[in-house]
């Protein structure tokens, strides 16, 4: 029941901790569109600029043919004072990757140089400081996205190419004014050197560097202590014309080797839709084989004592409220507390269709007459089915839901009386209370420690009153959704035939 309520809301949390399987479909899906695309390059680039000063520039050293020879000049303690780039691309190559191209980068460095030379056959060596600047950079890099057998995502280089419009060379100290005399031949030399390694840096950058952080993807993520979700890619990432869309597998796997999960992903077709960042897209299976696990292995299950029914209810846990529904309890059990075992008696069903979501809960309620210091007396079971429609919105950082039930919907059966013939009619009552009581365990639901924050919903007292149960609104005051750093803008939720999908924009928050 704890977890029965939290489903229908889970698949989109479970999106947002945006990575056997069952059939060829995905069970979750991302798309990352141009604008995300060209966003997420433009924050890198701010970051990148941001921090250049930070960045370890290794020694460089070279040979320079100059009018008094062979001079070998050594670059140390390099530090880089500005960094610009003009402008930026990171458009889609459709069916082979992404594109990044970069042009009129420049940058300014400081450092120290050092010379040995021989004039004559007599060495001769110098040094002092020197100011750097390159100007006029471009860089078209094509990177190909895959997938390894662990069916993480895989980065290479395809192709790249690069620039270097224009070195300056400025030295100071030493005999700079007679070496600036003939520094425009060191600066060719440094200029073909940046030509020939630019490529290599950035591909092994990317080939190795990047790379790597992708192998060190944690494929499983836990759903709770008895199930994971397998974020590994269905397939490799696929590019179209304006965007990038990554499969994943979305499988729900139990822990427990025993219990199997007879629910399958459907297709999650393409919707046309690019006018924001990214697209997360759930499908109904993830929710329906979460709730199988947790039903077979009895988590789905919880005790209600007569200390959680709030005091200003009219409604008691004991024999003598009882006596009012079932006079047989008060006669053969006076004046004794009453205990309810609450359990799902088949997985919690979830429906999405375009528009809203449904969540069928099956589940019964045994009762039990508690003497003082004796064994609990079971008294009567009853059988619940009931439909919770939901709606779900995203505004800034925080998940909103407007759960209903229609008490019309409602159906109760009694069975396995020990005590005679239990009349439903007065149960729908007990049932509204019951919800009532219910309500503040529900609302601090969370899978584990992983999800406290973020699966803590609240409630507005409306849940269950006037006795007609018009609506659950217990996520009136919003569950936070968010990435580190990360804002989630003009965000739109849409219930599709069998998937849910969210598209946001997105605004990064953190320092440059």
């Amino acid at each position: 029941m704890k977890l029965l309520c939290a489903l229908t809301l889970l698949l989109a949390v479970v999106a947002a901790v945006f990575h056997g399987v069952h059939g060829q479909n995905p069970g979750l899906k991302a798309k990352v569109t141009e604008f995300g695309l060209t966003y997420g390059m433009k924050v890198f680039l701010s970051l990148l600029k941001d921090r250049a000063q930070e960045i370890k520039i290794p020694n460089q050293s070279g040979r320079a043919d100059v009018v008094i020879g062979k001079v070998d000049y050594q670059f140390t303690n390099i530090k880089m004072t500005a960094f610009n780039i003009g402008g930026t691309s990171l458009p889609v190559v459709p069916r082979e990757g992404l594109r990044l191209r970069a042009n009129g980068v420049s940058a300014s460095l400081n450092g120290d140089w050092h010379y040995s030379a021989k004039v004559a056959f007599i060495p001769i060596r110098d040094g002092g400081t020197l100011g750097l600047s390159i100007s006029d950079v471009s860089l078209d890099v094509v990177m190909r996205l895959g997938k390894d057998g662990q069916d993480r995502p895989t980065i290479s280089v395809g192709s790249c190419s690069a620039h270097i419009g224009d070195v300056s060379v400025k030295f100071h100290g030493g005999a700079s004014w007679l070496y600036n005399l003939f520094k425009g031949a060191i600066e060719n030399t440094i200029k073909n050197q940046l030509n020939s390694e630019l490529c290599k840096s950035v591909s092994k950058a990317i080939n190795e560097d990047v790379e790597k952080s992708f192998a060190q993807i944690r494929v499983l993520e836990p759903v709770g202590k008895f199930a994971d979700l397998d974020l590994g890619l269905l397939e490799a990432p696929s590019f179209q014309t304006n965007f990038m869309e990554l499969p994943l597998k979305g499988a729900v796997v139990p822990r427990d080797s025993s219990i199997t999960v007879p629910v399958s992903p459907g297709p999650i077709p393409e919707v046309p839709e690019t006018s924001r960042m990214i697209y997360l897209y759930g499908s109904e299976y993830v929710g329906n084989a979460i709730a199988n696990i947790y039903h077979k292995a009895g988590q789905l299950r919880h005790v209600l004592k007569p200390k959680d029914i709030p005091k200003d209810l009219p409604f008691k846990l004991n024999t003598t409220y009882l006596a009012g529904l079932v006079p047989k309890v008060g006669e053969l059990y006076p004046d004794m507390g009453v205990e309810l075992v609450l359990n799902t008696s088949l997985p919690p069903h979830l429906s999405i269709r375009p528009g809203h979501a449904t969540l069928t809960g099956y589940g019964n309620v045994h009762v039990y007459a508690t003497p003082q210091n004796k064994p609990a007396i079971y008294l009567f079971s009853i059988n619940v089915t009931m439909d919770l429609g939901a709606e779900v919105k995203l505004i800034g950082e925080l998940l909103y839901g407007n759960v209903s039930m229609d008490p019309n919907k409602i159906k109760i059966t009694t069975f396995g009386s020990t005590v005679g013939p239990v009349p439903t009619f007065g149960l729908d009552f007990a049932i509204r209370a019951l919800c009532q009581a219910t309500v503040p365990w529900i609302n601090t639901f969370a899978l584990d420690s992983r999800f406290e924050g973020m699966l803590t919903v609240w409630t507005s007292r409306d849940f269950c009153r006037q006795g007609a149960v018009p609506a659950i609104h217990y996520l009136a005051q919003g569950i936070p959704f968010h990435l580190k750093d990360v804002l989630f803008e003009n965000a739109q939720v849409v219930m599709h035939q069998g998937f849910i999908s969210i598209g946001t924009d997105l605004k990064y928050t953190g320092q440059f």
